[in-house]
Formats: C-alpha cells, structure tokens, sequence
C-alpha cells in the first residue's frame, strides 16, 4: 500500500469555493444539529437509493480512548499534518485536535452507512460523478433535473457532515457498480478523506481551506482515493464495517461529532415518519452505541405524531374518515393536474395534553415523493378547535414543489425565484396548495366544532347587528369606501362580487380613486392596497387575509408595486385612476369583506 497523507490546497489563482462554505450553508436554519443531520443525512441516502430495494441507513457512535485512540490519530495522519495549521483554522474550541495526546480525552466517532443505494460511483475527476459531487463540488443542482422525486436539489445537503464534525473532518468510504458510470471503470470502491477548514495563511502561504487526504499526486498539489483492496484494509483499521464487493452504499465518518444516537432518534421519528412507515418504499433505521444497538425509531409510540399519522394514512387511503372529526380527500385539479391529498384531524382531550403536540396543533405536515415532513405549516388564525393535517403532494407536481425549497427543504416558497425557470402554473400551483391548505383546514375546524347555543348565537346576532350600525359608510356590498370628508375619494364602478374559480370562488370589482373637491392640494403621492377579509362569528380575521391582485391600466406604467401588494403613484387632480382586483380563490362557504385602503406617503 502507498503511502497516504493530507494535501492542503494553495488558494488557486482565480480564486474559488473556500472550505468554509461547504461547511456553512446549511447552519442558520433555526434547527437543532441533529436535526439537519437527520433530514438531510438520510435524504441523501434515499436519493440514492437503487429502485426495487428498501434503503437502510446505520448511525454508529463510538467513543475511542487510549491505545484504540492513538491508533485512530495515527492512522489518520492528523498530527501533526492538521495540528500544525490549527492555530490558524478558527476552529471551536476544545476540540479532539487539542487532546489527541491525551489518552484519557475520548474521541467521538459518528459513522453513517448506508445499504440499497447506488454508492459513490463515477469517476473521481468527473463532475457528474457522484464521488466528486459528494467531496469535491459544492452547488451543484444537477439532481434538481436529473433525479425523479429526489429530495435534494441544491449541492448543499453534503455540509451537514462536515458541519456536524467539530474539525469539519470526514472521510468517505464507498462500494459500487462500476458499470454505473458509463464509461469503463476498473474500480469497486473507494475510501478518501476530507476537511473543509476557513481560508487561513500558514507560514506565509494562502490556502483555501480545504484539504484531502489520499495518496497524493501532481507534485503534492492533489490527491488520489484509495481503491479496492487498499480502500477496504483502511476502512477497517478507522472503524468503517468493511463492504464485499456487491455490498453497495456509501459510509460516512464525522471524526469529533457531538451528536448523540439518542436525540437522532427523535429527530429521526419527527422528520421522516412518513417515509418510515409507507408500505411501498419504507426505510430502516439501525442506530448503535458502542457496537450495542438501541431501540429502533417507533414514530407511532409518539403523541405529538400519532395525529399527523392518522392524517397521512387517511391521504393515502389506509384508512377512512370515521365522523365529522375527521375528513379527507383530493385538491380538485389545477390546470388538469392533480395536486395531492390531504387528511385532517381533530386532535382528542388526551393528545392535547403532550406538550410536543401543543407547539404543532393548528398545522399541516407537508409531505412529497421522498416521504419528509417538510415542514409542520401554521396555517394562522384561531382555530375553533385543535386540528391538525397531512398533505401528501402528488408524484405529478413534486418538480414544482421542490423547486420551491429552500437550501434546507424546509418550507414550500412561492417566492422562490427557481420557480421561474419552469411554465408559469408553477409558482400558481404552489401557491394554491397553500392557500387552499389554509382555508381548508379553517373550514374543517369550524364545520367539526359543536353548534353553539342557541342564546349565544343570538347574542352574535346582535352583535353584528349593533356593529352594523357604527361602520363607516359603504359605496358596495362587502366593500369600503372613502368618507365623504376624506381628501381621497374612492368609488366602486363594479361593487366586489363573487365569482367561481376552479370548484372555489373568488371576489372581484373596480374602483376609482380621487382627489376630493375639498382637497387642499393638487397632487399627493399614495399607496393603494385591497384588502379581503374573512368574516367569522367574532368579526373581521385579519390575521390572515385573502391574497388579491391589484392592477390598474390607467397609470401608464407609472406606479410601483409595493411589498404589501399595493401600488403607489402619484394622484393628481386631473387623474382619477380605475383599478381592477381579484383575491385567489377561497372556499364556496366563506364570506369575505373587502377593504380598499389609500394611504398618504
């Protein structure tokens, strides 16, 4: 076997991807770190899975001491190769670097091996190789397009490995089909480590930070993986379980990792229940302390859980509706596709006591082809009773949807600019399924809750009543205009009304703004925003507004759309601008209120 040791890299010339940022991209989540390892590490895996097999994924904690210790620092090579530049790294504190000789220090070892995926093959120096796109690339969104259902898109899930060891140091060990390359390769596997340090300077060199270790090539400028025989005799002397030639995956090693098994079990449980409990692809999960294995994830013995459960198995038909407490059923298609599935829940007296489930009463888990909750979504406001939901995203518009996701795949944005590179139905369709999540889980709750009394309704009744005698005067019904005294006049010229739009309704009108004629001025500059408000038993909501565009053909690409969706310009005594409006669709049973609002600026 050749010698192998650490290469740092020399800042390049024109610059380039420092090691930092293949460790920072994923750290300002709000998440805990073992939360981001557990969706992003097994999203990994599972986009790598080959079709027809169960992706299992083994998380093992070792603790070294002593001789097992000094054995691990040698073989790696980390002193004096990385303790030499350590002054200079910018590393936390207390890390392994500043006891490696002391054998009474532990060294945390996290080893995560995957089994029923394709491993890392392709080669080394191609960009398209999974190799290189795991180690070497950072950004690279080729699975964006290349991988059907995939939950990755971005090139930036990898740094939670490096991020999650406290010397950003990894090594990766990997057995594969050569054959999956598509170009002849003699190799089956591969074994090579890597940091990812901040740019520093050491004895008056620049280096970018990143550093390798393998068997070094091109006068010490880069290194070589090491293969076959020599990749599986080191894999075993560092820990790694050793692979046969036709076990395929991929084995990780985070040196100096704090994660414990125990909490990645629980993020584990909240994270990709979905997935660990789908009949079709399923997903084990093996964890080990010291070679002892512990309890698997039981996603099901979770209060906080059990109800999301009950929703997803109701979305995918594992079970049916019961009562009015609960309801299921298809989004009626957009644009002659399907959308997906949802399942809704009245969570029980019981439940609401788990203190977990609290924080979640009130929302939606979010679920797409890979099986992750993307995220437990608020959908605001104060529900009559404490709902909870599932929707589970059809295969047809997972493209859409993932391209709506942040680095972190943590929310559903229809903001997102990747949105644009698709046909423009993308960004509406993200936007309807949350918006119509919304509203139906709202309609869920209300029709799910008791009738009220009768002498309570009564008295909402006159509530209404006397309200109605003290609002400001209307130029429409379900609309607000301008006061009479006001120095801005608003007119309805199509008072708001409702129309149908895709098996929901909407609200439309027009309005003119003006100048009143007991204005002291001739021009003043305005915002001009509609508002379309939600009438329940307790008034206007106005925690959660209908969305509604606003456009006026009359400016003559004079105003400016405003953040709040409103548009400012310039009102003069001359012009009285017409101004068109239209919510997004809402459930056939709401009544809403428009507000048309003309602020000074």
């Amino acid at each position: 076997m050749d010698k192998q040791s650490w290469v740092f890299e020399r800042t390049p010339e024109m610059g380039g991807a420092t090691g930092g940022a293949f460790t920072n991209p994923l750290l300002g989540t709000g998440m805990e770190p073992a939360a981001v390892l557990a969706r992003e590490a097994i999203q990994n895996s599972v986009d790598a899975g080959v079709k027809g097999e169960k992706v299992r994924v083994e998380f093992r904690r070792v603790t070294l001491k002593g001789k097992a210790k000094a054995e691990f620092v040698a073989a790696m090579g980390l002193s004096p190769a990385i303790t030499t530049h350590r002054a200079d790294l910018k590393l936390p504190r207390d890390t392994c670097l500043d006891s490696l000789k002391d054998p009474k220090k532990s060294l945390q070892l996290l080893f995560i091996e995957d089994y029923g995926t394709c491993g890392l093959h392709g080669s080394p120096s191609k960009s398209k190789s999974h190799f290189f796109r795991l180690l070497l690339s950072l950004g690279d969104d080729a699975k964006v397009n290349e991988a059907e259902g995939s939950g990755g898109s971005y090139g930036f899930g990898k740094s939670v490995y490096s991020s999650n060891s406290r010397i950003h140091t990894i090594v990766a060990y990997s057995v594969f089909d050569p054959a999956l390359s598509g170009v002849p390769e003699k190799n089956h596997a591969r074994l090579m480590g890597c940091s990812y340090f901040n740019q520093h300077e050491y004895k008056e060199e620049e280096y970018s930070g990143r550093a390798w270790f393998g068997k070094p090539k091109n006068k010490g400028a880069a290194v070589d993986p090491l293969v076959d025989a020599d990749a599986h005799a080191f894999a075993e002397r560092l820990g790694f379980k050793k692979r046969e030639e036709n076990d395929r995956g991929t084995s990780l090693l985070l040196i100096d990792c704090g994660v414990e098994c125990e909490i990645l079990r629980d993020s584990i449980e909240e994270w990709w229940w979905p997935r660990l409990l789908d009949d079709e692809l399923g997903l084990d999960i093996a964890l080990y302390e010291q070679d002892q294995r512990l309890a698997p994830p039981r996603p099901r013995k979770r209060a906080d859980l059990r109800p999301f459960i009950e929703c997803f198995d109701l979305a995918i038909g594992r079970s049916m509706p019961v009562d009015q407490h609960h309801k299921t059923g298809p989004f009626n298609k957009m644009n002659d596709m399907p959308l997906g599935n949802f399942g809704y829940t009245v969570v029980s007296d019981n439940g609401i006591l788990d203190e977990r489930l609290q924080s979640k009463l009130g929302c939606v888990a979010l679920v797409r082809a890979p099986r992750m909750v993307i995220e437990y979504m608020n959908v605001g406001g104060t529900l009559p009773l404490p709902c909870v939901g599932t929707f589970v995203a059809a295969p047809e518009i997972d493209n859409y949807l993932k391209r709506s996701e942040p680095a972190c795949h943590d929310k559903w944005d229809a903001k997102s600019g990747r949105l644009s590179e698709l046909a423009p139905e993308a960004r509406e369709t993200v936007i309807t399924i949350l918006q119509r999540l919304k509203i139906g889980m709202k309609t869920f709750a209300r029709d799910a809750a008791p009738e009220a009394p009768k002498q309570e309704l009564r008295l909402k009744t006159l509530e209404k009543l006397l309200g109605g005698l003290f609002r400001p005067p209307t130029s429409g019904p379900g609309g607000e205009g301008g006061s009479p005294s006001d120095p801005i006049s608003i007119r309805f010229v199509d008072d708001p009304h409702v129309i149908a739009d895709q098996q929901a309704i909407a609200t439309q009108g027009t309005f003119r703004v003006a100048l009143a004629e007991n204005s002291d001025r001739d021009k003043v500059k305005v915002s001009v925003r509609v508002n379309c408000l939600v009438q329940e038993d307790e008034g206007l909501s106005k925690e959660d507004p209908i969305p509604v565009e606003l456009q006026s053909d009359e400016l003559n690409g004079t105003g400016i759309k405003g953040a709040d969706g409103g548009i400012v310009f310039e009102l003069q005594r001359s012009l009285n601008p017409l101004f068109s409006f239209k919510s997004q669709p809402y459930a056939p049973d709401w009544t809403t209120h428009v507000q048309v609002l003309v602020e000074e600026i």
